[in-house]
């Protein structure tokens, strides 16, 4: 579909939930006068019933019977319409997005690592990154996972085509993925509810030996008979006391452990029931590729579907939930030892899922990963699939442009790294474009490795590491000069490729810490080593001199560049790759425009 074709989508779905939410408004309306009008009927058939006859009583239920119905379909109506507000900011985000606006998106900069080999320098993390470009997770577990995609490549081709057939597929599915992330908004998890819950876990269970089973079983047969007996005056209400306080005792021994264990799970029910029915959209999904298929399976290897096992687990919750108000949990103790029951079916579950609940959690990470990357592909039809090659370090693109600038602003560029040995040498004028140029190329690669598609007209590559060195930076609290820091990210290349990795070597102006003289015999001993490593790259700069390495490593090394024009007193870019070495420079037109004397 096109760009126009989804937004026409994305509006018809959004113009429904608002009529849905209005709806809504008007039902909620109704339901408090309702409530009102039920609940004063009740109050004054109530005083009727006192004052003149017990028939009058019978309306006083029928209208109490009804009040509490309305307040129970109120609650519910509640819960929808809130389920429509998330929806309605889910198509809104994704209408900002396919007009390139992210900001409605996390990217998540906690997740940003200066020592990692790439995400730094490609903008991975932070506002305006490319985590934000895909990110549409509402789990901490859904946010990790994407994370590790786009920081680990995918090396396999058939794990990268496999991906790609799921991301492609959901991408067709709009409405399920807006729902999907609306229940997520809903459920609005924080970070301690999934360790809360993990913690649990991994409790050792206290309430499953016999004599609680002995105790849940005998309670309320002592408990019922002696409300029953005290009713028929068979005992005095010292003995009735005696029978009292024999269950309070027996759950209050046990209360500050029973306590700590609630602790990890009280006020989850709404959480747990919203985590059900995103299982349950997992499970019936209508998908078909190999990926997903494979990740939902995991939700039904118990033989119950965990949706089904979530929603119970909500269930108990809610049961012990009730200790919360304290006539109720005094009433149920004495007659049910309700607290100590609860606690032995909470048990029971956590002995029957405690190895399969990460598990859950974990395919709920992927699907919403998965979803991030298939809403990305949604709002940019335009990019494509690439192709993964078998050609070793090889990347041939056409039309390849960086998805963080707009459209509107976008050039395009082609994309030719030949193969293993292979570098490409970028020079040109400063802001001519070349470091955006090397970003495009990571960016557009980790995109690719990672299943999703990229911002070309076409695009080939072969699935190999990836590093980069283009935003070196000193550390003060380390102690370490800006040209320190950069021979050590240099050693970690070197090292990776005597491990026999293969990799992508992005270097933006490398050895600028030191003199032009050491630079230009340095990076002639470098690049030397990284065609010897078979690596493969693109190596930019502004020093001409460094263009003449390509006589060096005739077959190895290609002179690319980005030009400068000086029309009069004005300086054009077209940020357009050319062959050959730059011609133009502008340094000392720049510094006279900033009145600087030379």
């Amino acid at each position: 579909m096109s760009k126009e074709n989804n937004r026409d989508l994305l509006e018809k779905l959004l113009l429904e939930a608002i009529h849905l939410r209005d709806w809504h408004n008007r039902q909620l309306r109704y339901f408090i006068y309702g409530r009102i009008a039920t609940f004063l009927f009740s109050a004054g058939f109530a005083v009727i019933a006192f004052s003149v006859s017990t028939v009058w009583w019978i309306p006083f239920v029928i209208c109490m019977i009804l009040f509490i119905v309305l307040v129970a379909y109120n609650e519910k109506l509640k819960a929808r319409q809130k389920l429509n507000f998330a929806y309605i900011e889910s198509v809104e985000a994704e209408l900002s997005a396919s007009g390139g606006n992210y900001r409605c998106f996390d990217g998540s900069p906690d997740f940003s690592d200066p020592a990692h080999p790439f995400a730094t320098d490609l903008d991975i993390f932070g506002e305006h990154s490319v985590f934000q470009l895909v990110n549409r997770c509402t789990t901490h577990a859904g946010k990790r996972m994407l994370a590790r995609w786009l920081l680990k490549p995918l090396l396999e081709k058939d794990e990268i085509l496999n991906r790609q057939e799921a991301v492609d597929e959901l991408s067709r599915l709009a409405e399920w993925r807006l729902r999907f992330r609306a229940l997520g908004l809903v459920a609005d998890e924080q970070k301690q509810d999934i360790e809360n819950l993990l913690s649990w876990l991994h409790t050792k269970p206290e309430f499953d030996k016999p004599v609680f089973r002995l105790a849940i079983a005998l309670i309320p047969l002592l408990s019922i008979t002696s409300v029953v007996t005290l009713a028929a005056g068979l005992i005095s209400i010292q003995v009735f006391m005696i029978f009292l306080l024999l269950p309070l005792i027996v759950t209050g021994f046990y209360t500050r452990l029973i306590s700590a264990r609630h602790a990890m799970l009280s006020r989850k029910v709404e959480l747990l029931e919203k985590y059900a029915a995103r299982f349950s959209m997992i499970e019936d999904a209508d998908l078909k590729s190999a990926f997903f298929t494979g990740i939902a399976s995991k939700l039904k290897t118990t033989g119950n579907k965990a949706s089904e096992q979530i929603s119970r687990l909500g269930r108990i919750t809610a049961s012990l939930d009730t200790r919360l108000n304290i006539l109720a949990g005094l009433a149920l103790n004495f007659l049910l030892l309700w607290d100590i029951r609860q606690m032995i079916r909470l048990e029971k579950w956590q002995q029957s899922h405690s190895t399969d609940f990460p598990v859950w959690f974990g395919v709920l990470a992927d699907a919403e990963a998965l979803s991030g990357l298939a809403s990305f592909a949604f709002v940019n039809p335009d990019f494509i699939f690439p192709e993964i090659n078998g050609e070793k370090l090889a990347i041939q693109a056409t039309g390849a442009g960086h998805p963080l600038i707009p459209s509107s602003l976008r050039v395009n560029n082609v994309i030719s790294v030949a193969g293993e040995g292979s570098f490409n040498i970028i020079t040109g004028a400063n802001m001519a474009g070349k470091s955006t140029y090397l970003r495009t190329i990571g960016v557009n690669l980790v995109l690719a490795l990672a299943g999703a598609p990229v911002c070309a007209e076409s695009f080939s590559c072969y699935p190999a590491g990836l590093f980069t060195s283009l935003r070196t930076t000193d550390s003060l609290s380390a102690s370490q000069s800006y040209f320190y820091a950069e021979l050590l990210r240099l050693k970690e290349i070197i090292d990776r490729l005597n491990r026999g990795e293969a990799l992508y070597v992005y270097l933006d102006e490398i050895l600028k810490g030191t003199n032009s003289a050491d630079k230009q015999s340095g990076s002639k001993a470098l690049l030397t080593q990284l065609i010897g490593l078979n690596a493969s790259g693109c190596i930019a700069t502004h020093d001409l001199e460094l263009g003449t390495l390509a006589q060096a490593f005739p077959g190895h090394v290609v002179n690319y560049s980005f030009e400068a024009e000086i029309a009069g007193d004005e300086l054009h870019f077209d940020y357009k790759l050319k062959p050959g070495i730059a011609r133009n420079m502008n340094a000392t037109f720049l510094m006279k425009k900033m009145g600087i004397t030379l």
